[in-house]
């Protein structure tokens, strides 16, 4: 299906004309299609620490359990909503940074600004998830 509607995405004929006049945006389709294909090779090295990938969700995900984990804890003692909210906060950016501080001094594993970034942004959906509620 892709082979039959290729050609018609990279060459679109315009509605007026017969099929046989090419459209004169298809050299730029055609140019833009090619540099898309272009732009990764196989045997080009990747990059060490991508910003995006699994290892970044994991991060997000553990500092928002652990936000949310030390938030209800906290109003469960029985501190305010406003005071909670704070112990989750820190308790959430304290365990991102400290694994990050672990890894600088392991040897098989890599410390990240990437990853703080991540807990981080994990930590901040986690307070923004908990000042909704009640």
């Amino acid at each position: 299906m892709l082979a039959s509607t290729l050609p018609r995405i990279i060459f679109p004929v315009q509605p007026d004309r017969p099929p046989t006049h090419i459209h004169p945006g298809a050299p730029v389709n055609a140019c833009i299609l090619f540099l898309c294909l272009s732009f990764g090779r196989p045997d080009a090295p990747r990059p060490r620490d991508p910003f995006i990938g699994e290892d970044k969700f994991k991060h997000f995900f553990t500092s928002f359990i652990v936000t949310s984990l030390a938030a209800s804890g906290a109003r469960a003692a029985g501190l305010d909503h406003d005071s909670a909210l704070m112990v989750g906060v820190g308790t959430g950016a304290a365990v991102g940074v400290a694994k990050e501080v672990r890894d600088l001094g392991r040897e098989d594993a890599t410390a990240s600004f990437n990853d703080i970034v991540w807990d981080l942004a994990g930590v901040g959906a986690a307070a923004a998830v908990a000042s909704r509620s009640q």
